[in-house]
């Protein structure tokens, strides 16, 4: 009933509103004859709850994914829905130890894993000036999040995508592994749009130059035919040529210097999927103070104000 309900909203034609309405309203009434006699059901209790948050009504939603918490506090799915509240409300930090759990209840899962790096990703600010990690700590973490997504689910071009164009939010990360991950992912998905091929090349071309291979970096961006890219390319070219003019002082190093070299003076590119993996972000969860907080000793309820509250306690029973 529920999926047929969202169906009928998408179809061309567009039931009346009176009768999404009616519909919904049965859905609700079912929902909640079916919990009157069964308040325990957790998978009853998370299903309402995301029907509810798919119909805007967030507040009410929530209660139901606090209730299947209190039942079974080692639901990731339900840590997850929490801590998406949280963030709805605009309280990002205090919806990072509710993704942190999800990562720890299923390590396996690889949305989770992309999920929290999108999370540190869109919330770096925060979490810096909050002090929960610096801001090298949280750029290697969140590139070990996309890395370990994209080898969970080898098969998802977008894990693998985010994973590459992660490195240029990492400044001192290897541009060698980064040059093997671009040249990976043009491997992997050898079926893309050219205009995507043509992307691969511009990235993968700035690589190049911040490894001081200029030659190969001129010629793989000169080769760029995408319409769309053209101001792209031809900014980076540009941007060559200022860089060979100054000389390049930050490639003076060593080798290893050479290898973790920022590219600071090499502006991001854009990227043709940014939309839609800002879509696809939902925020999850982390790694803070590794190994103090614990799935089954984390409680959250709602107080008189009707706000989430969180509580946490070590395994010895003091509070925090």
């Amino acid at each position: 009933m529920q999926n047929r309900f969202f169906d009928l909203s998408k179809d061309p034609i567009k039931p009346s509103d009176q009768e999404l309405t009616r519909k919904a309203q049965e859905i609700v009434a079912s929902y909640e004859s079916y919990l009157s006699d069964n308040s325990k059901d957790v998978n009853a209790l998370i299903l309402f709850g995301k029907f509810l948050d798919k119909v805007g009504q967030q507040d009410h939603a929530v209660n139901y994914f606090l209730e299947a918490d209190s039942i079974n506090p080692r639901l990731a799915v339900v840590k997850q829905q929490i801590g998406n509240y949280l963030i709805e409300e605009g309280r990002p930090l205090d919806a990072f130890p509710f993704f942190m759990l999800t990562l720890e209840i299923e390590p396996q899962q690889p949305a989770y894993h992309f999920h929290l790096a999108n999370y540190l990703f869109l919330f770096e600010d925060e979490l810096v000036e909050a002090e929960i990690m610096d801001l090298a700590a949280l750029k290697s973490f969140m590139l070990d999040c996309f890395e370990r997504a994209s080898s969970l689910n080898p098969e998802n071009f977008d894990y693998h995508l985010r994973f590459a164009q992660s490195f240029f939010d990492c400044p001192s990360a290897s541009r060698m592994k980064a040059l093997r991950v671009w040249d990976d992912l043009i491997v992997k998905f050898p079926k893309r749009s050219s205009s995507e091929k043509d992307y691969f090349k511009l990235c993968k071309g700035r690589i190049l130059l911040e490894l001081n291979r200029d030659r190969e970096a001129v010629a793989l961006i000169e080769s760029v035919s995408t319409r769309s890219l053209t101001n792209t390319k031809l900014s980076l070219l540009k941007q060559i040529k200022v860089l060979k003019k100054n000389q390049l002082k930050e490639i003076s190093g060593d080798k290893d210097t050479l290898d973790r070299k920022t590219g600071a003076f090499l502006q991001i590119l854009p990227d043709p999927h940014l939309d839609r993996l800002h879509e696809v972000t939902s925020r999850l969860k982390e790694e803070r103070l590794l190994g103090q907080l614990r799935a089954d000793v984390l409680r959250a309820h709602l107080d008189g104000y009707g706000k989430i509250q969180v509580e946490f306690s070590n395994r010895s029973g003091q509070s925090n």
